[in-house]
């Protein structure tokens, strides 16, 4: 190898090394920036965040469970007509896939708003969820009487129906609600099941 090619390649090595010092950054500049996201003050009740700036699994169950049992000592010691976070955990209940606890709350707060629709549609799915598509069913009829056009009462007794592997009333149920609220989202899913079936 001759002294011109062996200084060439000794230049471009050099070059090389001192492209990647100057672009490398600094190991202050990189500890910078990642306590920005750690000392960045978070609001109340948000979980903690990880050094990368993330939630851990850890954090949020910790934050989860912590609210979870805060909730269950203030309804416990509530009287029987304080409703204040009744339905959050009831919701919260129904979310950990707990319906059986969930049921006498949510009836519990269907005796103070009785015509809340949104709060009957936790009950009849807490029902479903408890294995009593009866008493669902029952819950979902009672939203009708009251809000005749709730889609998504008319598609959950299509869902009770078929659940119950009676295809017959279901597919009698989604077709009405499909005929009567064709650009609803409850018609929509309708349609999906229906040609599945």
């Amino acid at each position: 190898m001759n002294a011109t090619r062996l200084y060439i390649i000794i230049g471009v090595v050099l070059v090389a090394v001192l492209v990647i010092v100057i672009l490398l950054p600094d190991d202050n500049e990189t500890d910078q920036h990642a306590g920005e996201h750690t000392n960045t003050p978070m609001p109340p009740g948000h979980p903690d965040i990880d050094a990368e700036g993330q939630p851990s699994r850890a954090n949020v169950m910790e934050t989860f469970m912590e609210e979870f049992e805060r909730l269950k000592e203030q309804i416990e010691a509530q009287p029987e007509s304080d409703t204040s976070d009744v339905l959050i955990y009831a919701r919260m209940l129904l979310d950990a896939h707990q319906p059986a606890n969930a049921v006498p709350l949510l009836e519990r707060y269907n005796k103070a708003a009785p015509e809340n629709t949104a709060v009957l549609l936790d009950l009849s799915v807490a029902h479903f969820e408890n294995g009593d598509p009866d008493k669902a069913a029952e819950v979902t009829q009672r939203i009708l009487r009251i809000d005749p056009e709730n889609t998504t009462a008319m598609y959950n007794l299509g869902a009770l129906a078929a659940s119950q592997e009676d295809n017959e009333t279901a597919r009698r149920h989604w077709n009405k609600l499909i005929a009567d609220y064709p650009d609803s989202p409850d018609a929509q899913r309708a349609m999906q099941f229906l040609e599945n079936f």
